[in-house]
Formats: structure tokens, C-alpha cells, sequence
């Protein structure tokens, strides 16, 4: 009678191997570019906006006041993100309304020297958070709006284009008075991100895809061998 036995698994080549690894390197890559691309769009959505919601900010002082934000190659960015941009709409202030402003960094320290400002740091969109750190001062400043430095304003809505340098944003009463109170709404707007976005995550799951058939065909099979033996 002849009886079979499994073989113990072939030893893979050198080329076999090298398929593997490869493999392995395609899925971790192609896993990489899914979830980013994934996480990308999960945040900034077919529009890519990075929203903050109305929320409300306010401060005794004159001025509430970000942090320095330094802007380099902005061309860059442009080109291949089209025209990134900041809105912001707000509401409240006194009677004399709001004025949101952005301006170079040196220009908005040299209005508010010796005035006393809140100066927001570690400013996040999504979810929005602001730490703040209070600056005394006893100097009155005048309107905001009869300075000429300012590189976008406006009383209720703002948009601005970022170019190269270092800016402030300021939220302020229209007269300059202290007690700033407002709700505030806050827009980062990359146009182009989400073709990049969902190039990625498809780009990602075709590479996934593909590993994964490249490791599951290169599986070796053992082999069966048939071998004969005495009639019982």
C-alpha cells in the first residue's frame, strides 16, 4: 500500500526573499500613506478648511494678542496648496464694535508698547485651545484702525493671504478701550489639500493591496510526496 507524507516547507531563494522584504516595505509604506491621507481628509474635509467653531474669547486689557507666527516660503506653499488663508469672523465688542487685525510682528509691539494686552500662546484650531499670558500696562492706545501697518482688518470678518514674514494677530475694541469680549471663529483654508489627500489614501490602499497579493502568490506550498510501502 502506498501512504503520503508532507514534506518539510522548500527553503525559499534568494529571489523569493527578496520579494518578500520588498513586499513588507511596499504594505508598511503603502499602510503609512492610507492613514495619513485618511487623517488628512478626516480633519480638513473635501473643502480643506481646518475649522475652529465659534468660540468665546475675552480679556480685560486692551488687545487680545497671538503669538509671533513666522511665515517662510509662502511660494512654495502656494504652489502647491493654492493661496493658503486665514478667515476669521467675530462677534461682540463695546459699543463701539471690534477690530480684528493682522500686522508685522515689530509694528503691532511698537503699537501696544505700554499697554496692557493678553498675549494668547500655544494657540490650536482643531480642538481650539489658547493658553494666555497677561501683560501689564497703563498707556491708552488710539483706534486701531487709524494705523497703517495693518496687513488685513476688519470689523466682523478678515481674511488674509499668507506671505513671508512675522505677523500678529490682534483682536481689539474699534476705539481701543480695555474689556475686549467676543465670539470668535477661525478658518485655515488649503485649497488644494485634498487632491493631495486623496491621492494619498488611494495611493496608499492600492500599495496595501498590492503587498499583500505579492506576499499571499510568493507563499511557498509544501509538497507531498507518495511513497510505497509492503502490503499489509
Amino acid at each position: 500500500m502506498s501512504a503520503t507524507y508532507p514534506q518539510s516547507p522548500p527553503r525559499r531563494s534568494p529571489a523569493r526573499v527578496a520579494v518578500i522584504v520588498l513586499s513588507i516595505v511596499v504594505l508598511v509604506v503603502g499602510v503609512c500613506l492610507a492613514i495619513g491621507g485618511g487623517v488628512l481628509l478626516l480633519i480638513f474635509g473635501t473643502n480643506g478648511q481646518l475649522r475652529s467653531g465659534q468660540h468665546a474669547v475675552s480679556t480685560p486689557t486692551v488687545a487680545l494678542v497671538t503669538d509671533t507666527a513666522q511665515v517662510t516660503d509662502s511660494t512654495s506653499l502656494t504652489r502647491f496648496l493654492g493661496a493658503p488663508s486665514v478667515t476669521v469672523h467675530a462677534t461682540g465688542g463695546n459699543t463701539s464694535g471690534l477690530f480684528l487685525g493682522i500686522g508685522p510682528a515689530a509694528e503691532v509691539d511698537r503699537y501696544l508698547a505700554g499697554a496692557a494686552i493678553e498675549q494668547a500662546r500655544d494657540f490650536d484650531l482643531a480642538p481650539f485651545s489658547a493658553n494666555s499670558t497677561r501683560v501689564n500696562g497703563a498707556l491708552t492706545v488710539r483706534p486701531p484702525a487709524t494705523q497703517p501697518f495693518w496687513v488685513a482688518s476688519g470689523s466682523t470678518d478678515l481674511t488674509w493671504q499668507l506671505r513671508d514674514g512675522d505677523y500678529r494677530a490682534v483682536v481689539m475694541n474699534a476705539d481701543g478701550s480695555a474689556g475686549v469680549n467676543a465670539q470668535l471663529d477661525v478658518t485655515l483654508s488649503l485649497p488644494r489639500l485634498f487632491g493631495y489627500a486623496l491621492g494619498f489614501f488611494i495611493g496608499g490602499v492600492v500599495l496595501v493591496v498590492v503587498a499583500v497579493l505579492a506576499l499571499a502568490l510568493g507563499r511557498p506550498r509544501a509538497r507531498v510526496s507518495t511513497s510505497t510501502g509492503p502490503p499489509s
